[in-house]
Parts: C-alpha cells; sequence; structure tokens
C-alpha cells in the first residue's frame, strides 16, 4: 500500500514538472533556460520566490504539502520548475 502510494506521488510529480516546463516555455517563447528553472533555492529565496513568509515555507516543507530536496541529512532545498509547478496546480479553480 505505501510503496503504491509513493509511486502515485512520484507519478504526480513527474506530470507536474512537466506542465510547469510546458507552461514557462509557453510563457517565455521558448525562451527560458533549463539550468534557471531546475536551480534549487535555499527557503528564503523559495519564500521570495512564492511571496510568502520563511516561516510558511519552512512549515509546509515540514508537512510534505511544498515540493523539496533533500540536501544532506537536514538540508533542504527548492528546485525553480517544483515551486512552479506547485504554485499551478493551486491557482487552478476547481470544478
Amino acid at each position: 500500500m505505501a510503496e503504491s502510494l509513493k509511486i502515485e506521488r512520484e507519478n504526480q510529480s513527474i506530470a507536474s514538472r512537466e506542465n510547469a516546463l510546458a507552461a514557462v516555455l509557453r510563457a517565455t517563447a521558448g525562451g527560458a533556460k533549463v539550468r534557471e528553472l531546475f536551480q534549487l533555492l535555499t527557503a528564503e529565496q523559495a519564500a521570495q520566490f512564492l511571496g510568502m513568509a520563511e516561516p510558511t515555507i519552512r512549515d509546509m516543507t515540514y508537512r510534505h504539502e511544498l515540493p523539496h530536496v533533500k540536501i544532506g541529512k537536514r538540508g533542504v532545498r527548492y528546485r525553480v520548475i517544483d515551486l512552479i509547478g506547485w504554485s499551478d496546480r493551486r491557482s487552478v479553480a476547481e470544478l
């Protein structure tokens, strides 16, 4: 059960990243640089990027509500492309 949930979550992450990449490429007429989209941000930088408070970012990370990358035992970073996808998912109106 836990393994199937993990696989489903990974598939959703991949689909979200693909949708975010497509949206960014459309918005920039193909001028987006892949390196910049996969750049890793600190919690402070992610907060600035999303226009949120840093403690909110840390709290959402702790609750696994925000996509993040583990660096070592305690380090956490955020990919720009994942934050874009997360933001887009949240901004879509429910039908």
